[in-house]
């Protein structure tokens, strides 16, 4: 019996070729699994990937914990649509708001430097998940370790920054560490105030907001505590993010809704079908489209530009 196994199997397949760390590969691998039709045909299937996470789990067990801790500091592997740098200077709030937008709980004091190893978090945002990740703060011995390969490597950068007399300055000394990087990479970022609920220094926020809208920069005023904006906030990460949800469709059938690709955006039906699968780039002969209410199962070319919640219907 064959597998006949449905396109978001094997765009889960692509990822874990990518897949550097055993816990990754097994997070791709249980998702293969939920992903796979139950019958016969992929009985040997299933027991084989299985049997793979049992074994990446003894791989995983018997890594040293001295390398653990050297990848929590240095790097972390992008997982989700897209990886979002929270940065900024000790008691800025990063940690509440990573927090606050994830809903799992990231340690906090009053203290500075609580935060001594980046903590990667997943934001829900509609149908995509999104990493956030949370960072030392600046200024914390470990820094220039940590600092130019996670900024060259996020999809997107925010500044995060505690309102006060200071914000301008603050602002200031955190580009003047980000400007090498971000001129090599073209790489955008948004300024998130945080703590707004502090109105003693609300002039200053209207200042800052004076001066980043000259720089044609976006301003986004929040309060972890009083979860206030987060719902903008969370809104802005992803269109600022450059990542598009595509959604695939089997001919004669009601698309697939629940579990949209996600791609770069200025990708093209072909892109979108190399996603789905390698064979299908020289066995693709054209495309269906949907496109809200202006495109109703057109048929489109392989260098069509997809955008945010298309619906395609690949024809092989």
């Amino acid at each position: 019996m064959p597998a006949n196994l449905p396109p978001q199997y094997y765009e889960e397949e692509k990822k874990l070729k990518e897949a550097r760390t055993p816990d990754e590969k097994i997070r791709i691998i249980e998702r293969m699994l939920a992903i796979i039709p139950h019958h016969k045909g992929t009985d040997k299937l299933i027991g084989s990937l299985r049997a793979k996470i049992a074994k990446l789990k003894e791989e995983r067990d018997k890594r040293p914990q001295t390398r653990k801790g050297i990848d929590a500091l240095y790097n972390i592997k992008k997982e989700g649509a897209a990886q979002i740098l929270f940065i900024g200077f000790p008691n800025s709030g990063k940690s509440s708001i990573v927090g606050a937008l994830s809903e799992e709980y990231i340690e906090v004091a009053d203290y500075p430097y609580t935060t001594k190893i980046l903590q990667p978090r997943m934001m829900r945002y509609e149908d995509i998940w999104i990493q956030l990740v949370d960072t030392p703060a600046l200024g914390d011995d470990n820094t220039n370790m940590w600092f130019g390969n996670m900024v060259r490597k996020a999809d997107l950068i925010c500044i995060v920054l505690s309102i006060s007399e200071d914000v301008w300055t603050e602002y200031e000394l955190i580009k003047e560490e980000l400007n090498p990087h971000l001129e090599e990479t073209k790489k955008p970022y948004i300024v998130v105030v945080n703590k707004m609920d502090l109105t003693d220094h609300a002039h200053k926020y209207e200042e800052l907001e004076e001066k980043l809208r000259n720089e044609k920069t976006l301003c986004i005023p929040v309060s972890a505590t009083h979860l206030m904006n987060l719902h903008e906030l969370k809104e802005k990460i992803f269109l600022m993010s450059g990542i598009i949800r595509i959604y695939s469709k089997l001919p004669g059938k009601k698309p697939d809704l629940d579990a949209p690709f996600t791609m770069k955006k200025g990708s093209t039906v072909l892109d979108f079908a190399e996603g789905i699968h390698k064979d299908f780039v020289k066995k693709l002969r054209y495309a269906r489209l949907w496109r809200k209410e202006t495109l109703n199962g057109m048929m489109v070319s392989k260098d069509f530009i997809l955008e945010d919640r298309d619906i395609v219907e690949l024809h092989v």
